[in-house]
């Protein structure tokens, strides 16, 4: 059994529920089992994690508070000084919490019931003597916003300004979505249950989840198995041992040749960047094709790259004049994977050019930039290829190639990225602050690593041509999807963590990418049984 090798869900509330009863009325591991592991959880994470003796408890009527009775009970076993705030009596409660809530009843823990806004002044005085908060009112399955005295209640805690630990989501929160639903706990920790939810990764919920913790429940691998959404974070155990292994008598075609479409007046340096990106991936030649009006820029930018001009009759741009010549060029030449798009530029008879080439060409396919722009206009292009195609859009670029405003594409980037890529058969890179990776078979994985330097003029290039040298390689196209959005994100972190976001540029993450590759395979030697993972945080579940 490979030990890390369990892929980590991202769940719905609905989802999650469906686990809960599994584990319980199938398997039979009572549900007050599953209460008590996770509210040991929350108890480490705290003590490892926070200062201070002093914590109030603030639980609602459902089970969320009923974890946050037996976390209560947990502090005080520790010595914690430990109060409990409930928001309905104890007889009001039912199944595990009412349980919980007994037990706490028979120790010298101080119990208030606050379920009257009158009584909130007083709640607040407690809530400022004590060191933290901890949040456990609302759980995952909310999903209206919270309004009248709980309204009230959210605002007089994060008023309080005291260190809040919430109870598997801040509460007012949805689990469904990045989207704010109304008032919510703002928290300094999170500490969710089985899997992480939509709203502890997605923006802008996630601002609000602060330093998140996963606990294992004991949730069964063969039970979250029964999850139809395949919903992932990206990992390092994702993307792990993809690179081919380097043979003593390979040559330089036994990695790939990448040609890079692209180039335009003006626009010399997107191709560039993807040519020499791909050569930095590994891949063992890269090629620009490119107006011939433009190939002294192109020779003197590249070193290592190669260029073929195509005559282009001075007009410093591709016209469908040229189709014929660029497509018998790349047909014939031993090349393994094309990107087409970047400094194409966004003449009419470039967008057509673009499709044309498109329509006829066979090699694997990385569409970019101005590629997708010129699909727009017939996306049912993309039906009638059967090669391995991947696209690479930025959210206004994905807007414009599915008639969806930004907004609605914003709202569930997930499932619009899946229902694209199924409906065309190809893989969708949807470039964001957290992008997303949909494949034909409906698989969906969220990248939560990268950081907002990268947010400047050239990333995408460089990221179409690791793409475009991992499928030159051979390597399966979800998996290079996979490896290269991890790569080039974690290429952009390593490069920040040395330069600053504010002066990241995309040729840094060029240059990084050796050390980003290196880290890889460093993580890779470590990939073992290790200590058993019954709490984790984000970063330790991503892996680097």
């Amino acid at each position: 059994m490979d030990f890390w090798r369990k892929k980590m869900l991202v769940t719905k509330a609905e989802e999650m529920r469906n686990l809960d009863r599994e584990t319980i009325e199938v398997l039979g591991i009572p549900g007050i089992v599953l209460m008590e592991n996770a509210a040991r959880g929350v108890t480490s994470v705290i003590y490892d994690k926070l200062n201070g003796n002093s914590v109030v408890v603030i639980c609602g009527k459902g089970n969320n508070g009923g974890d946050g009775l037996a976390i209560a009970r947990n502090l005080y076993n520790l010595g914690y000084d430990v109060e409990v705030v409930l928001t309905a009596k104890i007889e009001e409660l039912k199944g595990d919490a009412r349980i919980n809530a007994e037990i706490l009843s028979k120790l010298p823990v101080p119990l208030h019931v606050v379920k009257e806004e009158s009584k909130l002044l007083e709640l607040y005085s407690l809530l400022k003597e004590a060191d933290f908060i901890i949040d456990a009112i609302f759980g995952t399955g909310l999903s209206k916003p919270a309004e009248g005295f709980y309204k009230d209640l959210i605002e007089v805690i994060n008023k309080a300004n005291k260190p809040v630990v919430s109870v598997d989501i801040p509460s007012g929160l949805s689990s469904d979505t990045g989207e704010i639903i109304g008032a919510h706990i703002i928290a300094d920790i999170t500490v969710t249950f089985g899997f992480p939810k939509l709203a502890h990764i997605m923006p802008p919920a996630c601002y609000y989840v602060g330093e998140l913790f996963v606990v294992d429940i004991s949730i069964p691998e063969d039970v979250s198995s029964l999850v139809t959404s395949k919903r992932y974070i990206l990992t390092l155990d994702e993307v792990a041992f993809t690179f081919p292994v380097r043979e003593i008598m390979s040559h330089k075609y036994t990695y790939g040749h990448v040609a890079v479409i692209g180039g335009s007046a003006g626009k010399t340096g997107a191709p560039s960047m993807t040519a020499q990106s791909a050569l930095r991936a590994g891949a063992g030649l890269s090629t620009v094709v490119v107006p011939a009006s433009l190939n002294t820029v192109f020779e003197i930018k590249l070193t290592e790259a190669m260029s073929i001009p195509i005559p282009d009759a001075e007009k410093g741009h591709f016209g469908i004049d040229t189709i014929d010549e660029v497509v018998e060029t790349v047909e014939k030449g031993k090349f393994s994977a094309v990107v087409i798009g970047p400094g194409l530029g966004n003449e009419p008879e470039t967008f057509e050019f673009a499709r044309e080439f498109i329509r006829k060409t066979t090699k694997p396919l990385i569409i970019d930039a101005d590629g997708i722009n010129a699909l727009a206009e017939n996306t049912d292009i993309l039906k009638m290829k059967e090669q391995n195609i991947i696209i690479t859009p930025h959210i206004g670029e994905f807007s414009r190639l599915t008639g969806l405003s930004k907004e609605e594409i914003l709202k569930e980037p997930y499932e619009i990225a899946k229902e694209f890529a199924e409906e065309f058969g190809v893989t969708v890179i949807l470039k964001s602050g957290r992008t997303v990776i949909a494949t034909p078979n409906g698989k969906v994985y969220i990248n939560v690593i990268g950081n907002p330097g990268m947010a400047t003029a050239g990333t995408g290039d460089v990221l179409s041509g690791i793409l475009g040298a991992f499928l030159g390689m051979g390597i399966e196209m979800e998996d290079a999807a996979k490896l290269g959005v991890f790569l080039h994100s974690l290429a952009g972190d390593i490069a920040a963590e040395e330069l600053s976001q504010e002066s990241l540029k995309a040729c840094d993450i060029i240059d990084f990418l050796p050390k980003a590759i290196k880290r890889i395979k460093e993580k890779e030697l470590n990939l073992e049984k290790h200590k058993l993972p019954f709490v984790t945080n984000l970063r330790e579940i991503i892996g680097v």
